[in-house]
């Protein structure tokens, strides 16, 4: 009799102690990490296991979805798509996280449509993007006529909200990002508005998906916008930035290295003194990779992109040094 008592006021002890220590990452809410240099990304934290040598890049945000600590902690543990298997954990060394907030009744605040407070429009510079992603479909196509050849192509246009930071996303029924873009539900656009599309996003005509992915994570955190609607608008952006100088610009400096204030100067002159406190350059292995340009809350088809750069946020954070390199697609010299 005391032999069982005493077991059992042992197990009682042990449930105790594990619900103390419980982590309070064991709850529903989630963050994003966003990396602030390259890093690897380890399946074990403890043993640096790493069989496929996933590592996060400079500038890219990761669904956070446990730390190893409630308090100070210096991992954490974040999902990387492309990654087998996709959990892994990151040294906090390697970026910053922010939480995504949750309102009173548990819902996720920063996943309510309707509530952006100014947008960023993401742009690639398609023949550096694929220097770093040559696995994509969208970069067998290298032919030096080609529309993303000269021009900046679209990545995205993102709502934002400034409470949420990066985090403002997947305000509709898709929840969480998928593995593979493709694995997203279709997005139905009438023929004009996916010719369109097609020309200024490599990825559509390739069939890689990226149109599924930009709309399910931040075209629906827009409640007044059909699909047709929000990719009608960020093309027309698209068009509007690199027909006002700034392929011209680029063109005439393909595969020359090129100064970062000859580059900030010249938006200046062509969108306006406003623009180079208001636009973030990411810059990869030394090339300039993509720029991403602040624009305000309220937007509609047919705006002046210079206006809405003049009247939105600043933003800082360009990863690009004192010069760079403006990349030829394909094996061009």
């Amino acid at each position: 009799m005391t032999i069982r008592i005493l077991v059992t006021l042992q197990v009682f002890l042990v449930v105790l102690m594990i619900g103390y220590v419980r982590p309070v990452w064991a709850d529903p809410v989630r963050g994003l990490f966003t990396a602030e240099k390259t890093c690897p990304a380890y399946v074990s934290k403890n043993k640096k296991t790493n069989p496929d040598q996933t590592q996060i890049t400079m500038g890219g945000e990761y669904e956070t979805i446990e730390a190893n600590r409630p308090t100070r902690p210096d991992w954490y543990r974040i999902i990387v798509p492309s990654a087998q298997p996709a959990e892994r954990w990151v040294s906090t060394d390697c970026g910053q996280f922010q939480v995504a907030e949750i309102n009173r009744a548990g819902g996720n605040t920063c996943r309510i449509a309707g509530q952006a407070d100014s947008h960023v429009l993401a742009l690639s510079w398609q023949p550096a993007f694929c220097e770093t992603k040559p696995q994509k479909p969208e970069c067998n196509i290298d032919d030096p006529l080609s529309y993303q050849a000269r021009h900046f192509t679209l990545h995205g246009l993102w709502p934002n909200k400034q409470q949420c930071g990066t985090n403002y996303a997947f305000c509709g029924d898709v929840s969480v990002q998928k593995n593979n873009f493709c694995d997203y539900p279709r997005v139905e656009l009438s023929t004009k508005s996916e010719a369109s599309l097609a020309e200024v996003m490599p990825s559509v005509q390739a069939g890689s998906c990226l149109e599924r992915h930009e709309w399910h994570k931040h075209g629906t955190c827009q409640t007044d916008w059909s699909e047709d609607e929000y990719f009608d608008l960020s093309v027309d952006l698209t068009r509007q930035f690199n027909e006002s100088g700034m392929a011209y610009f680029m063109n005439r400096r393909i595969g020359q290295i090129v100064r970062t204030e000859d580059f900030l100067n010249r938006l200046s002159a062509v969108l306006g003194p406003a623009a180079r406190d208001r636009i973030k350059l990411k810059c990869e292995q030394g090339m300039l990779v993509e720029v991403q340009i602040s624009l305000t809350a309220n937007l509609k088809l047919g705006d002046d992109l210079e206006t809405l750069i003049e009247h939105a946020p600043k933003q800082i954070g360009s990863s690009c040094q004192e010069t760079f390199v403006i990349d030829a697609i394909g094996n061009q010299p």
